[in-house]
């Protein structure tokens, strides 16, 4: 144990994982939240860390060089192991919720995988405010509004949903009455959800 916490070694750890999973945490804002368990995300952690160091070599050969971490050279350690780590999950992130690359790719005749792991976390993670019709298993249908107090949950095993603003349908062509109520929908009781435009 003492040979893990030799300065040598919590520095090549500093140095090859921090940047890989800031870079990753700041991705997953955009995406589902959520981060690899460590024991799957260790060699993406190390993977995306040294291909950010092979990308900021050139930048910053002098820092690398240098191999002091006193005064200036100290924050601009920091600024390459946190800061640039941190806009390069930004980057990421965006590229995953805006499909810039995908898009690119895709104009070339080559087709990847979408970044996003279910169609519910890709569609609550950018949502926008929009009417809903949510159908159960039981044909129990509810008909709201996914105002700005509405949630999604984004955990794998609960997929609940809060509605904010209830309404009743009296039928077709008839406008919707506010029921001055919310409802919660228990995780997988939920068969449909339809989206309709404000």
């Amino acid at each position: 144990m003492g040979e893990l916490l030799k300065p040598e070694v919590l520095v090549l750890f500093l140095v090859f994982t921090v940047p890989g999973v800031i870079a990753l945490y700041f991705r997953s804002q955009f995406l589902a939240g959520r981060l690899p368990p460590v024991s799957e995300g260790a060699l993406a952690y190390i993977t995306l860390s040294l291909a950010y160091h092979a990308m900021a070599f050139p930048l910053a050969e002098g820092l690398y060089t240098s191999g002091r971490i006193d005064g200036t050279y100290g924050l601009s350690w920091f600024g390459l192991l946190f800061v640039a780590p941190a806009a390069l999950g930004v980057t990421l992130g965006l590229n995953a919720r805006k499909g810039w690359s995908k898009a690119l790719l895709s104009r070339i005749g080559i087709n990847t995988v979408h970044p996003v792991r279910s169609a519910w976390d890709w569609r609550f993670s950018a949502c926008e405010e929009c009417w809903i019709i949510v159908t159960l298993k039981d044909e129990t249908r509810f008909y709201g509004y996914l105002g700005t107090g509405s949630f999604a949950s984004s955990d794998l095993a609960e997929r609940d949903l809060f509605v904010e603003y209830v309404f009743d349908f009296p039928g077709e062509g008839e406008p919707w009455t506010p029921r001055g109520s919310s409802v919660w929908l228990a995780h997988g009781e939920i068969r449909s959800i339809e989206y309709l435009p404000r």
